[in-house]
């Protein structure tokens, strides 16, 4: 029994700790950032481009491939399944809750997290065992301002867009599909899904998904700065970045969806 608790203890204070050193390194990041606004100096902001690239543009077909699958299998079923129990507004309030509010951003950071995440901590992970950090810093640039921010900003426009996105394709594409197969009374739920979500909801929405923005690249950029000289240590600090990453979300996501039921 002693084992057992010694061990849970021991796991929770790691846990705490890991998250603590994570926030300071965000922080840090974002502060150095944002008194030298580097992501206005022509290097950093092309950096900036290129992450969004990356991570929001070049993502987008995979995005829309698994909303619209989703519209078409658990959003026009629900609507055809419910529509005997319920009245419109309910089964709308619903829907919009569940796919815009949770479903949404949760597919989408994963989504992130499988592609950018990885890639963001190999390439700033090369990078540092290669020497180029340290070469960086002796020429008196900052490493925060230059290379950690714009990927921190770019995560989180990038996973703010992709989720809008996610959740309007699969909200609308199970609207569409439940109005063509079953019924064309049906297509009437897509102007109220506009109004379903209360600002305050809105609100929540929109920081939930910077802040998984910023998790899903500083755990990224935090394991691949963290790495030594040893060369098979990049593929285990990217392993590390995703798994902590999706931890993070997950535990985080847990949390923000009682916050939303209380709003």
């Amino acid at each position: 029994m002693d084992l057992i608790v010694g061990w849970t203890g021991n796991r929770c204070i790691t846990a705490v700790s890991y998250v603590m050193e994570l926030t300071s390194f965000i922080r840090h990041s974002v502060g150095d950032w944002w008194r030298s606004r580097g992501l206005f100096n022509r290097a950093t902001y092309r950096s900036l481009l290129r992450q969004i690239i990356f991570t929001g543009v070049d993502a987008m077909p995979v995005v829309a491939l698994l909303a619209l699958a989703l519209g078409v299998v658990f959003t026009a079923q629900l609507i055809h399944l419910t529509r005997r129990f319920t009245d419109q507004a309910d089964i709308i309030g619903t829907l919009s809750f569940l796919i815009t509010f949770e479903i949404g951003p949760l597919l989408t950071s994963m989504i992130l997290i499988g592609r950018s995440a990885s890639a963001i901590a190999v390439d700033l992970g090369n990078m540092k065992q290669h020497g180029e950090i340290e070469a960086l810093e002796l020429l008196g640039i900052n490493i925060n301002d230059y290379l950690i921010a714009p990927r921190l900003v770019a995560a989180a426009i990038s996973q703010l867009v992709l989720a809008v996105y996610f959740s309007g394709i699969a909200l609308y594409g199970g609207i569409l599909f439940a109005g063509s197969y079953y019924s064309g009374s049906y297509l009437t739920y897509a102007g109220r899904a506009l109004y379903a979500l209360s600002p305050m909801l809105l609100m929540l929405f929109i920081l939930k998904n910077i802040f998984y923005g910023f998790i899903i690249a500083g755990t990224a950029c935090f394991h691949a700065l963290n790495l030594r000289r040893s060369p098979g240590e990049v593929p285990q600090q990217t392993q590390r970045a995703i798994v902590n990453g999706l931890s993070i979300v997950f535990v985080c996501d847990g949390l923000l969806a009682g916050a939303g039921l209380l709003l």
